[in-house]
């Protein structure tokens, strides 16, 4: 989920940035909330209820550009803000849904070279095997056993 919120998402509102800001920074140097704020004070997307709507305030029936800007900081902050670093089945379910319908419609008003909703399910399509889950969790704990060493160490000195 993450790689979907940091990468396609941001790409999308620099992409639809991009045409009304002639001098914006590199892609690489733009977070979403970066992306958020230059959108906000540009005034041009002017979501149905404002800025700084909440998931209660957005109806599922606001599709203006304004109102999918907001879905993006929405997500994003869900994502970044959460205290779990795990979704339930159901909420990672909405989530990818409500993702695959803001792309569609940026698909088709910023036009992208490679549709947004492609990039999606090819990170959707990604699986990970038994054994790389293995090798990263061996990784985790061997950092885990030098961090460890490294506090006991810190401890008499």
């Amino acid at each position: 989920m993450g790689m979907i919120v940091l990468n396609i998402l941001a790409d999308v509102l620099y992409d639809l940035l991009k045409p009304d800001k002639p001098h914006l920074r590199p892609r690489s140097d733009c977070d979403i909330t970066y992306l958020y704020s230059e959108h906000r004070k540009l005034n041009k997307h002017i979501p149905s209820n404002l800025w700084g709507g909440t998931w209660q305030t957005i109806q599922n029936t606001d599709i203006a550009i304004g109102d999918d800007i907001e879905r993006i900081r929405l997500t994003r902050n869900e994502l970044q803000h959460s205290r779990i670093f795990k979704l339930d089945d159901k909420r990672f379910i909405e989530l990818i849904n409500l993702i695959g319908d803001i792309l569609k419609r940026f698909d088709q008003n910023n036009k992208p070279t490679r549709l947004y909703t492609d990039e999606l399910n090819d990170i959707l399509a990604k699986t990970i095997s038994a054994e790389e889950v293995k090798s990263i969790e061996n990784e985790i704990s061997a950092d885990q056993s030098i961090i460890d060493n490294i506090k006991s160490k810190n401890r008499f000195t």
